[in-house]
């Protein structure tokens, strides 16, 4: 038999072990110190981005019977930082925006959705995120911008909408993906969210929205887009497109482009105490010749009820600078052009100009027809990063746009006009791991 070990022999060797052990430690312990702060420079400096947003813009409008009763200005913009990606797995974000009044004389700068009622100015962390990503896959929750097709900022005031969501997106082969669940939003004229429920109208109801999306391609060439969102006891809604380009000739092509989206209420049916719903098909062609885009465009709302865009901007075809011709039973044709003055010296200014009508509008609960309206948009654009000028410019950006709609209804008609002026500059400052990678 085998001697047995002497008393202690076992406690000495484990004492040694835990001695190297120590001393190994100590000899990397540098070395793993060395590593965490090379990786937290790159977390909070190289590979982070921030980024002051100047805005300002001017809305102007005057309602029948020649009464101006929208009308104020505004400046502000936002502030937003962001980090790198910490051991290649965790990004936070931030962004702070505000809106301010430079002109906005009561009563007329309520309704104009620049400011608070009342024409106040305020302050907002619209955005404060963390994501996580893995195989390619990022989960970010909290408040963020979502841009998923019915769910969108509608940056067309001073303030996007921004959500408090807690999502994952992707990309799945070709295929770009978005699921998640929406808590609550905050509109362009408020500093607060509210939920998903409460911003849709539904009264006394808190719910949150189920959304999800699935994006393939690119409509400037060829590709599709669906989406679906759920709101319990409020809203369900369905959006899809798609879209193909194809040469005619050398110098010409044509887009081709179809929508089809359905919503109705659904379980309790809280937002209106009865059961409904509605569609809207559409489809839109573009004769791209050279720096002249000339499009038709034809959209139909179903008349059992008219179409609810509560959470960003409508995206059908008709959608104009005053109305979206969403109405019950509404069908809107519309001719339009654009033009890109690049091609005679003056690269970055961009004109579009259009014309849509819209007819058998009807009240979906007493089936009386509504107005005839018909609306004639001109917008022009302008982007100094085009032009040859001084880097510190290029980021300025300068857009008029200028609406005008009459309603036609009983042998009378009213008018209305929309006037609004933009400007954007921006600044972006990013670590130089993160500018080396930039475009």
């Amino acid at each position: 038999m085998g001697r047995k070990a002497p008393p202690g022999r076992g406690i000495r060797l484990v004492g040694r072990a835990l001695v190297g052990m120590l001393l190994a430690w100590a000899t990397l312990e540098p070395v793993r110190a060395q590593g965490l702060g090379e990786e937290l420079q790159r977390f909070l400096y190289d590979d982070a981005s921030a980024v002051v947003h100047l805005r300002s813009m001017y809305r102007d409008r005057t309602n029948p019977p020649n009464v101006r009763n929208e009308a104020a200005w505004a400046g502000g913009g936002w502030v937003g930082l962001e980090t790198g990606w910490l051991y290649d797995t965790l990004q936070l974000g931030a962004v702070g925006y505000t809106t301010q009044p430079f002109w906005a004389p009561p009563p007329t700068s309520d309704g104009t959705g620049l400011l608070k009622p009342g024409g106040y100015g305020f302050f907002t962390l619209g955005q404060a995120f963390v994501s996580a990503r893995a195989l390619g896959q990022v989960f970010t929750g909290y408040r963020q911008s979502i841009n998923e097709l019915e769910v969108n900022p509608n940056d067309t005031r001073m303030i996007p909408y921004t959500f408090e969501a807690y999502a994952l997106r992707g990309l799945v082969g070709p295929v770009n993906y978005f699921a998640g669940y929406v808590a609550a939003m905050k509109l362009r004229e408020s500093s607060t969210f509210i939920n998903m429920a409460e911003r849709a109208g539904g009264p006394n109801v808190n719910a949150g929205m189920w959304l999800g999306s699935l994006k393939y391609g690119s409509l400037e060439k060829a590709g599709g887009r669906t989406s679906l969102y759920y709101v319990p006891d409020i809203l369900t809604s369905s959006y899809s497109d798609g879209a193909v380009t194809f040469p005619v000739t050398e110098d010409i092509k044509v887009r081709l482009m179809g929508q089809f989206m359905v919503q109705g209420s659904n379980g309790g049916n809280l937002l209106t105490g009865s059961s409904f719903s509605t569609f809207v098909a559409g489809a839109r062609a573009n004769l791209i010749w050279g720096p002249l885009s000339l499009g038709t465009a034809y959209t139909q709302v179903g008349s059992a009820a008219a179409y609810r865009a509560p959470y960003g901007i409508w995206l059908g075809y008709s959608s104009q600078l005053m109305r979206n011709f969403d109405r019950a039973g509404e069908r809107a044709f519309q001719a339009g052009l654009a033009f890109d003055f690049k091609d005679v010296g003056l690269p970055g200014l961009l004109f579009v100009g259009s014309a849509t009508f819209g007819d058998r509008a009807i009240n979906p609960v007493t089936r009386a027809p509504l107005a005839t309206n018909n609306e004639y948009d001109l917008e022009l654009a302008f982007r100094a990063d085009l032009q040859p000028v001084p880097d510190w410019l290029k980021p300025l950006q300068l857009r008029a746009r200028a609406g005008y709609l009459n309603q036609f209804q009983d042998g009378t008609m009213a008018s209305t006009t929309e006037y609004r002026l933009y400007f954007n500059y921006e600044f972006t400052f990013k670590g130089p791991r993160r500018a080396a990678r930039a475009p």
